[in-house]
């Protein structure tokens, strides 16, 4: 609980100076609610009196209970501005360092939690906190004047009626705790319900193409159906006690004013009460009624937000694989490469794998050159790969850049000098310029973009599209050919300058001319000082200074082309297929 009210009080306390305006005026606002009733009390009391002689003073109070009304407009508005604004703003300050702190992680962390888990912890837990930090706090503030000022006014006006009111108060209190209980406690699995239901949701839509191909439609639906009726089992649960509760709140401010007319009747028939005295207790009876309710929603939304914070904090508390390295000072950054890469006794094991992957790999790469690496399938190419570009972290003293340590550099630091094209290409859903540009920090060049998409084999298709370079690609450029995609992924790396471009596995899905226009303005026209190239095309890799070749997760040989035709079975094997094929 206390680590809950800190996170909380971190956030609230960056507006306090609004929260202060908002308590202010919900002063006010209380104020101005129970003075309303005291006129209300001498305009009835009045009429009680006759008409002569009281006219003037008659339409003095009602004036005065309409200008009170009207202030009370305004107060109560202001009072809510100033609570709701704050909690926005940190719904939307919460959002944005989720998603820093979400982009901050490993790939360990996304092993173990889906995407959809994650969003509907972005989107449904952060509303939680943006409920107690806006109504939430607005309506303890109302609360706690309310049943200050209101049950003050009551008691001098007749202890014995204030005590009528209180006991079913009381009753409709302790009922409505209960059930707030039992809401709470379904709305924790109904949260974890929505969050599986999410990720099995993303997750075949992001399949749907598998789900075709094998024709298993009816077990995704069933799977997607499971958790779709274990939501609505909890949501139904919940439903059920807002059905008893809900009512029961609503027709509180009733309840009391029957009891009220019926007890308070009996003190203006003995001639304790007059009639404007009861209507005015009944007024203040009514007033009692709202702070309540307030209550009660006021526990549930904090026991819910709470539950929310929860699921927020095994996030936020959670550290990225940065976060305990320094920044690099720009100047060394530039310098990262000057003397390329040093690869040293390179082993690799994934946090959920039992055998290392890479195994004792040493190589270097210098400025200028063009290195390939080739391999059978699962050899560990890709995993190379990403421990050269800081996406995996590899051992201390195994991969060094200019003399770093890359263990103990930012993987940011390490993507300012290397370039990535990976051969599993994602596109936004935006234009093709915007994919393009993505990343580059400046305003699209046009003159540079249409430069890239040339070098990329893309002008003659892109020419023919509807919008050309505005065109939308649509969800995960759902709208363009492998090759395409590939190709608009490489314009990406090629627009935004590197020390290393790293090319992996982007031939794969291009024909035979547009390789060689590829290879052509990539390594021939070299636009990247240095390039690492990952393909199993010989017609690629003969471009190379030199290759390694794995096998299962060894550098079992290394070379130029020609050397490695003689002492590679694997290669010269590859290069004779490739070969009889063409």
């Amino acid at each position: 609980m206390i680590s809950k009210l800190r996170f909380l009080l971190k956030y609230a306390h960056q507006y306090r100076w609004w929260y202060t305006g908002g308590i202010l005026f919900m002063a006010l606002t209380i104020g101005v609610s129970v003075t309303i009733p005291e006129y209300i009390q001498k305009s009835i009391d009045l009429i009680g009196q006759g008409r002569e002689g009281n006219e003037n003073a008659f339409y003095n109070y009602v004036l005065m209970i309409l200008v009170l009304a009207l202030v009370l407009i305004l107060v109560r508005t202001m009072s809510r501005i100033l609570f709701f604004i704050p909690g926005r703003l940190i719904e939307k300050q919460l959002k944005g360092e989720m998603f820093r702190k979400l982009t901050s992680f490993g790939k360990e962390y996304f092993d173990k939690n889906s995407s959809g888990s994650i969003i509907s912890r972005i989107n449904n837990d952060i509303n939680g906190v943006r409920m107690i930090t806006g109504f939430g706090l607005m309506q303890i503030g109302n609360v706690i004047f309310s049943l200050s000022v209101t049950p003050y006014k009551m008691w001098n006006m007749s202890p014995v009626l204030t005590l009528y009111c209180v006991l079913p108060l009381i009753v409709v209190f302790v009922i409505v705790r209960v059930g707030m209980a039992v809401m709470v406690k379904n709305t924790r699995r109904r949260m974890d319900s929505l969050q599986n239901l999410s990720g099995k949701t993303v997750s075949f839509l992001s399949g749907n193409g598998v789900i075709k191909s094998y024709n298993i439609h009816k077990w995704a639906e069933e799977k997607v159906d499971e958790e779709n009726v274990s939501l609505f089992d909890f949501t139904m649960n919940i439903a059920r006690v807002r059905s008893f509760v809900l009512p029961l709140l609503a027709n509180l401010e009733q309840i009391l004013k029957i009891v009220v007319l019926f007890a308070g009747g009996m003190f203006v028939i003995n001639g304790t009460f007059t009639i404007g005295q009861l209507a005015e207790f009944i007024a203040y009876a009514a007033l009692l009624s709202h702070p309540i309710m307030g209550l009660g929603w006021v526990l549930t939304v904090f026991q819910q937000g709470f539950v929310g914070i929860t699921s927020l904090q095994t996030i936020m508390d959670k550290k990225g694989v940065d976060d305990d390295k320094p920044a690099l000072e720009p100047s060394k950054v530039n310098t990262l490469f000057k003397q390329g890469v040093s690869v040293r006794n390179l082993s690799y094991r994934y946090h959920n794998g039992d055998e290392e992957v890479l195994k004792n790999i040493s190589f270097d790469i210098k400025p200028g050159q063009v290195v390939g690496i080739t391999g059978k399938l699962g050899c560990g190419k890709t995993t190379l790969v990403n421990c050269l570009n800081g996406y995996l972290k590899p051992e201390k003293n195994s991969v060094f850049f200019n003399g770093h340590d890359a263990a103990l550099l930012r993987g940011q630091d390490i993507r300012k000098v290397v370039k990535t094209v990976s051969q599993e290409v994602f596109l936004f859903s935006d234009t093709i310029e915007n994919n393009i540009t993505f990343g580059s920090g400046d305003l699209p060049d046009n003159e540079k973009v249409d430069k890239v998409i040339y070098k990329s084999a893309l002008a003659d298709e892109i020419e023919r599209f509807p919008g050309q370079e505005r065109t939308m690609v649509g969800e995960k450029g759902i709208m363009l050919s492998g090759g395409q995609k590939q190709r608009i992924s490489l314009a990406r790396a090629l627009y935004t300058k590197s020390d290393l471009l790293i090319l992996d596995d982007v031939f794969s899905a291009v024909d035979t001319d547009t390789e060689r226009f590829l290879i052509k303005h990539i390594f021939e026209n070299r636009t990247n000082e240095t390039i690492l190239v990952v393909s199993n095309r010989i017609s690629v890799l003969e471009k190379a200074d030199f290759i390694i070749v794995l096998e299962d997760g060894e550098m079992v040989a290394k070379g130029t082309h020609k050397e490695l035709m003689k002492k590679s079975s694997y290669y010269r094997e590859t290069s004779e297929l490739q070969d009889n094929k063409e």
